[in-house]
């Protein structure tokens, strides 16, 4: 997700009136603020100088796909995630590596695609790079454990499984360390 900043207050639309509530040019003025039509056609209401977080949608509200006199969006952070309003071509990538030493379990070893991402893997592949055979566990269900061998992969492709959280269990006597690469596709939800 990438953050962006209102800028109702621009060469075009005027500078920031005073706040007849709070007489204060420091506070903003219901008249600077807008509701717009967001992803998913839900509405926001955008107040000027208020940052937030979103999916690239609101990208095409700033500068340089609006000229800078019409924008009333400024890209903060930028993700480098795209938008499409075909829903099915929301996603991105992320790549994990992970070291899975010896003797660790699910615990210390483990990927919350959930939390870093705030939405879900609809594609995975892991990728076993060691010798030693490896446990897998998907989203946290202990009836969702498959053995990965060394020098193996494993996909799950769009549509087999929405993946939230993998972990990873090295508690096979005579293992060595394994290193893992896990590459994804996530679905960004278009939060608005």
């Amino acid at each position: 997700m990438s953050t962006f900043r209102v800028n109702l207050n621009n060469s075009r639309q005027g500078m920031l009136d005073i706040n007849p509530s709070t007489a204060s040019q420091f506070s903003t003025s219901i008249q600077r603020t807008i509701y717009i039509e967001g992803p998913n056609r839900q509405h926001r209401k955008l107040s000027d100088g208020e940052t937030f977080v979103d999916s690239n949608y609101w990208k095409r509200f700033a500068y340089p796909q609006m000229s800078l006199e019409d924008s009333f969006i400024e890209v903060v952070i930028d993700d480098g995630s795209a938008y499409s309003d075909i829903q099915s071509e929301n996603n991105f990538p992320k790549v994990y590596h992970l070291t899975v030493s010896t003797e660790t379990s699910y615990a210390e070893n483990e990927i919350d695609i959930a939390e870093d991402t705030e939405s879900y893997a609809h594609f995975v592949q892991i990728t076993n790079k060691g010798s030693s055979s490896i446990l897998v566990k998907l989203n946290g269900v202990e009836s969702a454990i498959f053995e990965l061998a060394g020098s193996e992969t494993q996909v799950f492709n769009s549509g087999d499984l929405l993946v939230t959280k993998i972990a990873f269990d090295n508690n096979i006597s005579g293992n060595t360390d394994c290193e893992v690469q896990v590459l994804c596709s996530i679905k960004n939800n278009n939060r608005s």
